[in-house]
C-alpha cells in the first residue's frame, strides 16, 4: 500500500494517458462552455506538474545515490527530457510556430541564469551568510552554454542564408554537429578527466568560516538504483505529452 501511494502520480498519469488517447477527440473540441474548459485545464496542468515533480523525485534519488557528477548529469537530462516533450507538444498544435523552439529555450535561459541562480544566491546568503562553491566546474558549464546559446538564439538575426531569423540547412546541420560535439567534449570533462571540477570543494576545516556539509535528502526515502531507474523511464514515457491528441494546455486553446 505504501508503494502505491508513493507512487500515486504514475498511476494518475498513466489513467491520464489513457482516457485522453482514447476520449481526446471528443473532450479537447468545443470549448464554449467554460466549465469544461477549466476542468479539462486543471487536470491536464495537474497531470503535467504532479508528473513533473514526481520525475525529479526520482531522478533525486538517483543522484543521491550515484554521487556527483553523475548526479547532476541525470537532474540535468531529466528535466532537459520535460522541456523537450512539452516544446514538441506545443509545436505540433495549432498554427505553425517555427520560431517557438527558439523562443523557449531563450526564455529558459533567461530564467535559469537570471531568476534561478540569483534566487539560490540570495536564499543561500540569507541562510548560511557564507557559501562554498566549485568555480572550475561553474566555468566549465557557462563556457559550454554560453556559446551555444549565442550561436542558437542570436546568430539567427544576422545571418542572410534564409529569409528571416533562421538558419539554412546547412547552417542547422553544421550547429547540431557542433552542439554534439561540444557537449561530447563536456560531459567527457566531467565524468572523465576532471570529475573533481563538478563535485562539491572539500571543506576547509582549519577555516572560522567553515561551514559543516549540510544534508540535503529532505525528505526523501531513496530505494534501490534499478527502483528508481525503472520510475523514471516509466514517467518519462506516461508523461502528458504528444498522443494522437497533445495533452498539454497548449490544446485548451
Amino acid at each position: 500500500m505504501s508503494l502505491l501511494r508513493a507512487e500515486l502520480p504514475l498511476w494518475f498519469s498513466i489513467i491520464t494517458a489513457v482516457l485522453f488517447a482514447l476520449f481526446g477527440a471528443q473532450w479537447l473540441t468545443g470549448f464554449a462552455n467554460v466549465a469544461w474548459l477549466l476542468l479539462m485545464f486543471v487536470w491536464l496542468f495537474l497531470a503535467i506538474l504532479w508528473s513533473a515533480f514526481a520525475v525529479v523525485r526520482h531522478a533525486d534519488c538517483l543522484a543521491i545515490q550515484l554521487g556527483e557528477p553523475y548526479g547532476t548529469l541525470i537532474l540535468t537530462l531529466s528535466v532537459i527530457s520535460i522541456e523537450i516533450m512539452m516544446i514538441a507538444a506545443v509545436m505540433i498544435t495549432g498554427v505553425d510556430k517555427p520560431a517557438l523552439a527558439r523562443d523557449t529555450m531563450f526564455s529558459v535561459l533567461m530564467i535559469v541564469l537570471n531568476g534561478m541562480i540569483g534566487v539560490s544566491l540570495l536564499v543561500g546568503a540569507l541562510r548560511y551568510r557564507e557559501q562554498q562553491y566549485n568555480l572550475q566546474g561553474a566555468n566549465a558549464f557557462l563556457a559550454v552554454i554560453v556559446p551555444l546559446a549565442i550561436v542558437g538564439l542570436i546568430l539567427p538575426n544576422y545571418t542572410q542564408a534564409s529569409a528571416g531569423p533562421t538558419f539554412s540547412k546547412a547552417q542547422a546541420l553544421s550547429l547540431v554537429l557542433m552542439t554534439v560535439g561540444i557537449y561530447a567534449v563536456f560531459l567527457s570533462i566531467q565524468t572523465v578527466r576532471h570529475r573533481s571540477h563538478f563535485t562539491e570543494p572539500p571543506v576547509d576545516s582549519s577555516s572560522k568560516n567553515a561551514l559543516p556539509r549540510a544534508h540535503h535528502d529532505g525528505k526523501l526515502f531513496p530505494r534501490s538504483v534499478p527502483y528508481h531507474g525503472i520510475l523514471l523511464l516509466c514517467r518519462w514515457c506516461c508523461f502528458p505529452r504528444s498522443w494522437p491528441y497533445p495533452l498539454t494546455t497548449a490544446s485548451l486553446y
